[in-house]
């Protein structure tokens, strides 16, 4: 490690398969850059089909100042849930991750792969508690339980309509309030019973099972890249964290936003070096419809193309997912 450790090492959890080496170099190589010097951090993947020559290219993309650590945890608690889309198994694992990081830790920090880390992860950590199991972003296009896309079963669930809902990219969690909360079982309850409606997998089940139990982050941990584009460059409004959750993942889709062309600078600093998705008239069509204002008109249209795409890749999905199960 280099400098001098000021308290514990930062836990960091996160999961990846095959598909998502590439992004878990460029997300922890952004956050090892802008850590403040003598902070430790501990990270912890959850491999879940990452090639072994993957595996060495992420660790080579690495400063020394992150200690990494792969593992494996089998995927049988998690068989049989829903996916969809572009969606995999792996995402799942973010609920089983009191099972593989060290049982004597009392608090992690989850980063999924797509973000790029722009600010000192330090800060974050360091965030006061209130008595919350985690601490989280609220999701700006997701704004409540009863939203679109919300939490299809809050009054199965007995949840107020008003009742606030987060983005699960970024989760400060207590770990002994997690275990002792039972969030795992009750999430994946929450799948097994409404998986037939669920639209946003595990990111729904915390919200169902974490309703007004959860506190809120600075919303600069946690900003989609076409949602910082409003905020320009301001102290006040720059993001700490981009995230990438929608279609135009940098690595796949040459975007043209000023975070496409960071996310680039990041990645050109790993083992994957000079690599760039190929262009193409529908990544070109994408990144300018994505910050139009004509996006705002066409949601509905959005919404209904989701679950288009839901009702013909869910099944599709899950034989894949029992296949690679057993296969």
């Amino acid at each position: 490690m280099n400098g001098t450790s000021s308290g514990p090492p930062i836990l960091i959890a996160c999961a990846s398969d095959g598909r998502y080496a590439l992004p878990l170099a460029v997300m922890l190589r952004s956050l090892a850059e802008n850590l403040a010097p003598g902070r430790e951090v501990e990270v912890i993947i959850l491999d879940d089909g990452i090639a072994p020559a993957d595996r060495e290219r992420v660790l080579a993309s690495l400063p020394a100042s992150l200690a990494v650590r792969f593992v494996d945890y089998p995927r049988t608690g998690i068989q049989g849930l829903p996916t969809w889309g572009r969606m995999a198994l792996t995402t799942y694992h973010k609920l089983t991750l009191a099972h593989w990081i060290p049982q004597a830790a009392t608090k992690v920090l989850w980063l999924d792969c797509d973000l790029l880390v722009l600010a000192d992860i330090a800060r974050l950590w360091d965030s006061l508690w209130n008595g919350q199991a985690l601490l989280a972003v609220p999701d700006e296009r997701v704004p409540t339980v009863s939203s679109p896309f919300g939490v299809a079963a809050y009054r199965e669930m007995g949840l107020a309509s008003g009742a606030a809902y987060f983005n699960a990219g970024v989760l400060l969690i207590d770990l002994d309030r997690w275990r002792s909360g039972d969030v795992e079982r009750r999430a994946t309850d929450y799948l097994k019973q409404y998986g037939n409606r669920v639209y946003f997998f595990d990111q729904e089940a915390l919200n169902a099972t974490l309703a007004g139990r959860w506190g809120v982050l600075d919303g600069r941990w946690n900003r989609h890249p076409s949602i910082a584009a409003f905020h320009g460059g301001s102290a006040a409004g720059a993001p700490f964290i981009v995230h990438f959750s929608g279609n135009l993942k940098p690595w796949i889709h040459a975007g043209r936003s000023r975070y496409h062309e960071m996310y680039y600078d990041y990645l050109d600093r790993t083992a994957w070096s000079g690599w760039r998705p190929r262009a193409s008239l529908k990544a070109a069509l994408l990144s300018r419809y994505e910050t139009s204002g004509l996006r705002r008109l066409l949601y509905p249209a959005e919404h209904l193309w989701m679950r288009a795409v839901r009702a013909m890749t869910w099944r599709e999905n899950r034989a894949s997912d029992e296949k690679g199960l057993h296969g």
